[in-house]
């Protein structure tokens, strides 16, 4: 009341509210009804009334894995994640692991990932950096390529010359006044030169907990400057996430009545696991992914409640993200 007629005197108020609680007794007042306790079947993480994930679901099709900040911190594995992948990977037809990593080129994250004991073919991952080559290709571009060097051994071969597109990575030593002008003049010198971003993350975790700058605020700059909508490749774009669904639906042998992969019905039994609430889960959940968010990487205090929509689960890590998946008939046995 005090807040829709900020002019009354409070003293007022006050009183009324003391003798409100009065003629309640000892019942208590609160801004909102408490949740009922979760279980104690449930599994490790879940609210109950939160999150829907409590529910037992069809076995999923296919499962997309963020990679740092999900798997690895650095160049170390996350604890319990290279465990929890085993039991993943047996539980579903097909894994992919989906990254907007552009600090590095594809071999040197599957080197990583290798590293760490997990066993990744090179078709099952699925970078930023590989849809940005792809769509600088079908677009016959000639980019000024602002990544780091290990990343461009992604782009060996690319024209350069005579640019018509800018690209940008994550690339510290390219975010400075003069590298910048560079890549703006480039957008406005014509109207067919076209902006690319491998990602618009805002940050992301280092290896020795801090959060850095990622390449978004980069991009938003750019697009600022030049009035230019860069075209996004990685994450949360649904053409990557559809690619990776197409790709991921060829694994195996393919029953003729199964539902096409862009169809409601396999769409609902494909799950992306990772530690950013838009670009992991809010993009996978656009096209009609399952998701759940992991409380590991990146994530911050109360991510998930910034979300328009409710992810199927938040869970503390991937080991107990992989324990909700199993104990809700998710997995396959």
């Amino acid at each position: 009341e005090f807040c829709l007629s900020p002019s009354r005197p409070l003293a007022p108020l006050m009183a009324s509210c003391v003798r409100l609680r009065r003629g309640f007794g000892a019942a208590r007042l609160s801004r909102r009804p408490r949740l009922p306790a979760a279980p104690r079947s449930a599994p490790r993480g879940f609210i109950a009334g939160s999150y829907c994930g409590a529910a037992r679901g069809e076995p999923l099709h296919s499962a997309f894995v963020d990679i740092d900040g999900t798997l690895l911190l650095g160049d170390g594995a996350i604890p319990g994640a290279v465990a929890a992948m085993d039991r993943l990977r047996a539980g579903v037809r097909s894994v992919r692991f989906v990254t907007n990593q552009s600090l590095e080129s594809r071999a040197s994250t599957i080197a990583r990932l290798r590293a760490i004991g997990l066993a990744v073919a090179d078709g099952e991952l699925f970078s930023a950096l590989a849809a940005t080559r792809s769509i600088i290709e079908q677009r016959g571009l000639r980019p000024v390529l602002l990544l780091v060097p290990s990343a461009l051994e992604d782009f060996v071969g690319l024209p350069t010359d005579r640019p018509n597109a800018v690209v940008v990575g994550t690339a510290p030593e390219h975010f400075h006044y003069e590298r910048l002008n560079e890549a703006m003049r480039v957008l406005l010198d014509s109207q067919e030169s076209q902006l690319i971003a491998c990602n618009k993350g805002r940050y992301f975790r280092a290896a020795d907990g801090q959060l850095l700058l990622q390449a978004g605020p980069f991009v938003a700059a750019l697009e600022f400057a030049t009035g230019r909508s860069a075209i996004l490749a990685g994450k949360p774009s649904s053409d990557f996430f559809m690619a990776a669904v197409r790709d991921a639906a060829g694994d195996g042998e393919r029953n003729a009545a199964a539902p096409p992969p862009e169809s409601p019905e396999h769409l609902s039994r494909c799950v992306m696991i990772g530690d950013d609430a838009h670009d992991d889960v809010l993009g996978a959940m656009d096209v009609g992914m399952q998701a759940i968010l992991l409380r590991t990487g990146k994530y911050r205090q109360g991510d998930e409640c910034r979300l328009p929509r409710r992810p199927l689960f938040v869970a503390e890590d991937i080991a107990q993200a992989v324990d909700f998946l199993s104990a809700t008939g998710r997995l396959r046995t």
